[in-house]
């Protein structure tokens, strides 16, 4: 191939790429509106879970106390349904003091001894539930933001804390 030849098929490819991202960025999926439509569905529905204690979680990230953090396989989460919890998370740590037979996680259904919840800022409730199992206490502190995105703290005095994030489910 000759140097002009060379020169003609690479500005025919710049040009192509140039015009695959234009076209890329001209079908955005929703537009302006229906995207502020979507998050206010979203943070609607965020204050009524909150408020009906009603709500799941799905978590994809773990930060144990001691250990770097981990990406998670999907079916792990937490469903608060009025004064019950299903909690099915994983544990990864230190236990000081280990029930026999127990060796399961953080994976049980129970109710909740004690439930508080509030918004901090505009964007944020914080829901503190407290929740006895057998030998051992339980503080789950759920920060859920308006647009679904949620940090999780688990927190005993048998354990390390695990802290998880995730998404609340809203569909």
């Amino acid at each position: 191939m000759t140097q002009k030849k060379l020169w003609k098929a690479a500005a025919a490819l710049l040009l192509l790429c140039v015009a695959v991202g234009f076209a890329a960025c001209a079908t955005s999926g929703m537009t302006h509106e229906e995207k502020v439509a979507e998050r206010q569905r979203v943070a609607q529905f965020v204050a009524d879970a909150v408020a009906n204690r009603d709500f799941k979680i799905e978590v994809d990230r773990v930060t144990p106390q001691r250990m770097s953090p981990r990406i998670l396989s999907y079916g792990y989460g937490v469903t608060v349904k009025g004064d019950s919890i299903d909690s099915y998370l994983p544990f990864f740590g230190r236990v000081y003091r280990a029930e026999f037979g127990e060796q399961n996680g953080l994976r049980f259904e129970d109710r909740i001894a004690q439930w508080q919840a509030g918004q901090t800022k505009k964007d944020r409730y914080v829901v503190e539930l407290l929740v006895r199992r057998h030998m051992e206490i339980l503080y789950y502190q759920f920060d859920i933001f308006d647009n679904g995105k949620v940090s999780l703290m688990v927190r005993s005095d048998n354990r390390d804390t695990m802290y998880f994030t995730g998404e609340m489910v809203t569909e």
